[in-house]
């Protein structure tokens, strides 16, 4: 049985980014660490999108930012400015390419590729792969025997080349309503990389998962009804776990098994973003180590947003087809940088209050008193 110090479960995005920071901030110079990786290879699979604070961290993975984005209900459209926190998009193959680059640089640090994980007893590890241990284990997994989402996001989405200019390069289209709502929130998006090139994707809140087929549809619905014209060069599919509760202790972290990543509560339940919160936590984490000696795992998400969340998904469930009004109205009646800092936990209580008056009473107040009595009854 092989032993590390670390051994991080899964290389994907919040994988990468702990053994990033952890590198980056010197923590590993007289530690090792080890990734254990299921695929073969690093691809393009995915686009990560974000309002970005952090004067841009990653700028040779980026491929799209915006100083604007619009939402649209009924035909009508609001555009709402955010120069001061420009929403960016990330390339998933650039952003594993430049980190596994940077990591190979110490040689303290292995990567395990096409290494599927079969049995975990303790910090021991059992592959195909062989045997590993670690003193300290960072697991990225969602085990669904484990831990429950209420809900989920699910999307496709295509990236589409077209032969004339068919987008407004400048402003993103964050949520476009004007779709079929049965069966959950649904609405479009749409990347504009340019004129002629943009990732359009149909997008799902609900308990239950489509067929493939089922979006493809959608997006071939959307474009003839836009009247884009054009080659797919690239599909993307993701179902995102919104909310996850542990079903027992077991799925827990301890001081010496941390979760991290989604499985670690970072996705954001109401909206599904988990980028920007995964680098804080990656970089607080890596800076405790440093400076404490100790593992000290940050708290990078106030409570207040866990309650609003909760609160928010049950809306969600109940009244889903109230849920475009209630979008439409939250980036209508409130400054962009109170809705912005609120969707990315960063706002403060005089926001949180803006954000809350920006909702319908009656809805809200009714799903409150709902989950209340759910958990007397429990």
């Amino acid at each position: 049985m092989k032993e590390f110090d670390y051994i991080v479960l899964g290389g994907g995005l919040s994988g990468l980014t702990l053994a990033y920071e952890l590198n980056k901030q010197g923590c590993l110079e007289n530690k090792t660490l080890c990734i254990l990786e299921k695929r073969k290879e690093y691809s393009r699979d995915k686009s990560w999108s974000y309002w970005d604070f952090e004067n841009n961290k990653f700028p040779d993975c980026v491929i799209g930012s915006w100083d604007a984005f619009s939402i649209t209900l009924n035909q009508k459209t609001i555009n709402i400015s955010c120069p001061q926190s420009p929403y960016r998009t990330i390339d998933s193959k650039k952003f594993y390419d430049f980190v596994t680059e940077q990591l190979k640089s110490n040689d303290n640090i292995v990567t395990i590729m096409d290494c599927a994980i079969q049995t975990i007893e303790g910090h021991a590890i059992h592959t195909n792969k062989g045997d590993y241990f670690g003193k300290v284990i960072y697991d990225s997994l969602i085990d669904l025997d484990h831990q429950t989402p209420t809900m989920y996001q699910h999307f496709f989405g295509c990236e589409v080349e077209t032969d004339s200019d068919c987008f407004n390069e400048n402003i993103v289209d964050l949520m476009n309503f004007d779709c079929p709502q049965d069966g959950g929130l649904h609405f479009f998006y749409t990347l504009p990389f340019s004129k002629d090139k943009a990732l359009i994707e149909t997008t799902w809140y609900s308990k239950t998962i489509r067929k493939q087929s089922e979006y493809q549809n959608e997006i071939d619905h959307y474009l003839r009804e836009k009247n884009i014209k054009g080659n797919i060069t690239y599909s993307e599919y993701g179902a995102i776990p919104l909310n996850l509760t542990k079903n027992n202790k077991e799925s827990s972290s301890s001081k010496d098994y941390i979760k991290i990543g989604s499985a670690g509560g970072l996705t954001r339940a109401s909206t599904g973003y988990a980028f920007q919160a995964i680098q804080s936590f990656s970089e607080q984490l890596a800076s405790n180590l440093k400076l404490d000696r100790k593992l000290t795992v940050p708290n990078i998400r106030h409570k207040k947003y866990d309650f609003l969340d909760e609160i928010f998904l049950s809306v969600m469930e109940y009244e889903h087809k109230s849920m475009p009004i209630i979008f439409f109205n939250l980036f209508k009646n409130s400054d962009s940088i109170t809705t912005i800092s609120f969707l990315s936990d960063r706002s403060n209580w005089i926001q949180d209050l803006k954000v809350i008056l920006s909702m319908p009473k009656l809805i809200f107040i009714k799903t409150l008193i709902l989950n209340i009595y759910k958990k007397i009854i429990k």
